[in-house]
Order: structure tokens, then C-alpha cells, then sequence
């Protein structure tokens, strides 16, 4: 297959010029967020407990954080994108541009890939404020954002392509899967602090990988198989890569 690097190049730099526009918005927000969730879990609730896992309480859940923030960012980022273009009619010129479906679906992803390394700016001056900055495997957060970076960047084009002409849908998204799925996959807890019969729901929540392998590398501490998380991150980014390709292919949701 023969890669149009010129048309490819340049629909990059129109999602990173997207990002460019609200670079003070993709900073200031996570910050905020992320201080806000270092003093009500790290300092209120992590001065009644000490320590989990050997580890010291505001440590343990700021990998959570640091992951609850880059997946909804990076999620908004490529979802409200998509969203406009198919609002604006704009995505239904894309469809006629001389480059793949691969090269136009990884494109539209950028702007996520983009905010998700601004973002990890942004969470580590936070962390050095709190006294929370430690990197124990700067290579692995490095792939782990990359990972969810291209994930959640693919989900967020199909859910702004199926929500048609409604912002409640991405909404609902957001709200009832990404967020209660962070919540339950261990961002704030440890998954042995659960009953032992109902450890196991843990594997299927593809954030629980996201967590643990941001907490290896910010901790050393990790509760399933890297290789494995890597593995599951990796297969659902290609799942998700096919049925964005298959949806620009057919043009479903996307032509008038």
C-alpha cells in the first residue's frame, strides 16, 4: 500500500493546530481536575489511610488520576471533533481527499495523541506540587500513553460519528461508561481490597489495564500482567481501528 505522506502530513497538522487553539483549555482543566482529586482522595481520605499495598495512599491513586484524565480528554478531543465535522458537513470532505482510510482515520486521531502528551505536562507539574512526581519506567508511561492515546482517540471518532446531531449522546458516553468504568477499575483502590468472588469482573474493564500500567510506571507496583494489559490495549486499539476504517469505507452515519 502506497502512503500519501503529503496529504497525511497535512491533515496531522490540522488536528495538531486544533489542539494549538486550546492549548490553555487542555492545560488549565486537567490541572484543576486532578488537584482537586489529589486533596479530596490524597490528602482527606489518604490521612485515614496510610498506606495500600506498601505504598503511601496519595501515590497509589494518582496513576488513577493521572489515567482518568488523559482517557476523557483524549476521548473528548477526537469524539467533539468528529462531532463538528459531521455537524459542519466538513468530515464528507475528507472522504474524497487521494489518501487511505487508514491514513484519514489515524489522522483524525492526532489531536488526542497531542492533548494526552500536553495533558502529561500539565499532570506532572501537579504531581511535583504535591509531592507526588516519581517515574519509576519512564518507557513504559511513554507506551502506555501512546496506547491510550490511540484507543481511546479511535473510540471517541466512532461515538462522534453514532451521535448523529446530539451532544447528550457523547454525554452519555462520557458519563455512564468512560467515567463509571474508571471508578470501578481500580483508580482509587486496590482490586484486592474487593471480595474475592467478584475479583475476577476486574479483567474485563480495559481501564483496570490503563491504571495498572500507568501505576507501574509512576509506582513500581502493578497488580495483573503487563504483557498482558499491553495485549488486551493493543487488540482493542486494532478492533477499533477496523470498524473506524469499515465506517469511512461504507460511509455509515457520514454522507447525507
Amino acid at each position: 500500500m502506497t502512503i500519501n505522506w503529503i496529504g497525511f502530513y497535512t491533515l496531522i497538522r490540522r488536528e495538531v493546530g486544533r489542539t494549538r487553539r486550546v492549548i490553555g483549555q487542555a492545560l488549565v482543566a486537567p490541572m484543576v481536575t486532578a488537584s482537586l482529586y489529589i486533596f479530596v482522595f490524597g490528602y482527606v481520605i489518604g490521612s485515614k489511610i496510610e498506606l495500600i499495598e506498601g505504598i503511601k495512599y496519595i501515590n497509589f491513586v494518582f496513576p488513577g488520576i493521572f489515567a482518568m484524565n488523559i482517557i476523557l480528554a483524549v476521548f473528548g478531543a477526537t469524539s467533539f471533533s468528529t462531532f463538528f465535522m459531521k455537524f459542519q458537513k466538513t468530515i464528507e470532505d475528507l472522504l474524497t481527499l487521494p489518501i487511505s482510510y487508514t491514513e484519514l482515520v489515524l489522522s483524525l486521531i492526532m489531536s488526542g495523541i497531542v492533548r494526552a502528551f500536553v495533558i502529561s505536562v500539565a499532570l506532572s507539574i501537579v504531581a511535583v506540587i504535591f509531592g507526588v512526581a516519581t517515574i519509576v519506567h519512564p518507557l513504559i508511561l511513554f507506551l502506555y500513553i501512546i496506547l491510550v492515546s490511540v484507543f481511546f482517540g479511535l473510540l471517541g471518532v466512532v461515538i462522534g460519528i453514532w451521535a448523529d446531531n446530539s451532544f447528550e449522546k457523547i454525554g452519555m458516553a462520557t458519563n455512564f461508561i468512560l467515567t463509571p468504568l474508571t471508578f470501578l477499575g481500580g483508580a482509587f483502590y486496590s482490586v484486592h481490597m474487593l471480595p474475592e468472588n467478584l475479583q475476577f469482573l476486574v479483567s474485563f474493564n480495559p481501564i483496570f489495564y490503563v491504571v495498572d500500567g500507568i501505576r507501574y510506571s509512576l509506582t513500581g507496583y502493578h497488580e495483573s500482567s503487563l504483557l498482558l494489559g499491553v495485549g488486551v490495549l493493543a487488540s482493542l486499539s486494532l478492533i477499533t481501528l477496523t470498524i473506524c476504517v469499515y465506517i469511512f469505507k461504507t460511509g455509515w452515519k457520514l454522507r447525507a
